[in-house]
């Protein structure tokens, strides 16, 4: 009977469950298991903020761009009318900041 429970203890050695620190090793494995398992819960509750903050920004970025563009039709409307009311102070103007830009520019 001792050798068969011999036998039935190489037996087991052999498929690892008895071997010294098998215990220890499956224990490391779960643990690296829990990591990585929590690292990819990280990663992916960061790449969902990251997605809602792009789209956030992107919705943003849009309305700044249709609030300036309707700044800017209405600074070039404003601009034409005094023009067409007031052509020679237009000129006037114009040919002071020209000459202002150009004495910077030569310096």
């Amino acid at each position: 009977m001792a050798e068969k429970q011999e036998i039935g203890d190489r037996t087991v050695g052999k498929t690892g469950a008895g071997e010294p620190g098998f215990g220890q090793a499956s224990e490391a494995v779960e643990k690296l298991r829990s990591v990585v398992d929590q690292a990819s819960r990280s990663i992916r509750d960061l790449t969902e903020a990251s997605e809602q903050w792009a789209q956030t920004a992107q919705e943003r970025a849009t309305e700044m761009a249709k609030e300036l563009r309707v700044q800017g039709e209405h600074a070039v409307g404003a601009v034409s009318k005094q023009v067409e009311q007031n052509p020679l102070i237009s000129v006037a103007v114009a040919f002071a900041v020209g000459f202002l830009v150009a004495s910077l520019v030569r310096r």
